[in-house]
């Protein structure tokens, strides 16, 4: 049985756009893997950085969200996770919007969290190693 991963907005971006292609090759690898989890906070920043900085019209967004949400597992963001990701912020020193992620990440029981943005290598509350999937 695979563990459980957690990809982080810019694997997703880096799948659904093209100016970037050793990335994106990279990301689609980790789309393959069984028991992949998001949470509607990485649903909602992919959304708006693959429309408004990417430029991609929206029936396209849509077209996205709908195989992400159909191929992979999404965790929805409750107060539950918003009071633990208060928690994790203030431990961690994360910024709000990653310390949501990773507490959905930990929340679904994931072991991973594939992440351009966090600390590499980072072990987080001894269940949730963050890795960056495109380091060299």
């Amino acid at each position: 049985m695979s563990a459980r991963i957690f990809l982080d907005t810019n694997v997703l971006i880096y799948a659904y756009a093209s100016y970037e292609p050793v990335k994106q090759a990279q990301a689609l690898v980790l789309f393959k893997t069984p028991d992949v989890w998001l949470s509607t906070q990485v649903l909602i920043g992919f959304s708006n950085v693959y429309h408004r900085k990417l430029k991609t019209a929206w029936p396209d967004v849509e077209t996205a969200l709908n195989e992400l949400v159909q191929d992979f597992n999404v965790y929805k963001t409750s107060s539950a996770i918003i009071a633990h990701a208060t928690r994790l912020a203030h431990r961690y020193g994360f910024s709000w919007f990653d310390a949501l992620i990773v507490a959905a990440a930990l929340e679904c029981g994931c072991e991973t969290l594939y992440s351009e943005d966090l600390h590499a290598g980072q072990l987080i509350e001894g269940t949730l190693t963050v890795v960056n999937p495109f380091a060299v």
